[in-house]
């Protein structure tokens, strides 16, 4: 049901399961980076606020991509230090320098992103049971993180706590 709701998307056999959900993820966080950027633009031009089209002032939520996964991505972040690495080392000595620097402390890195844009989660049992009798766990995301957060206290805004 999920997947004929598009939901889940699977990824071909074989391939890096990894590099997919990051790639979609990561394309998200920049296509709302974007339309940001667009609105902030035009609202320049049209002498607006700027926060009246921006999707996150709007919600109250951060958007863009997120992964929801207990996975650290360990061998998709080794990936991608490689890759750096890689093309550091092809570049002048010159070029190397500066792009070591860059990459070194480099924010949009895979393993800074992941800090704010993996959700990692747990089920808890709280005691409630189905109809039938079966116990029912409770879904629990990481509350430290930045979205979840965010959701947490626009629920509690929303019901007066």
């Amino acid at each position: 049901q999920l997947r004929q709701h598009g939901f889940l998307v699977p990824c071909p056999p074989g391939d890096d399961d990894d590099a997919y959900i990051l790639a979609l993820a990561r394309r998200e966080e920049d296509r709302q980076l974007e339309h940001d950027r667009h609105a902030n633009q035009q609202h320049e031009y049209e002498g607006m606020s700027v926060d009246e089209d921006n999707a996150t002032a709007r919600s109250g939520l951060p958007m863009g991509g997120f992964v929801l996964s207990n996975d650290f991505f360990k061998d998709a972040i080794q990936r991608e230090h490689r890759q750096q690495q890689q093309y550091i080392q092809t570049h002048d000595h010159f070029h190397q320098s500066s792009l070591s620097i860059h990459h070194t402390s480099h924010p949009n890195s895979l393993k800074e992103w992941l800090k704010s844009h993996r959700i990692s989660y747990s089920f808890a049992n709280v005691g409630v049971t189905s109809n039938v009798g079966d116990v029912e766990l409770d879904f629990l995301p990481n509350p430290r993180n930045v979205l979840i957060e965010a959701i947490d206290a626009k629920r509690r805004t929303n019901y007066g706590m």
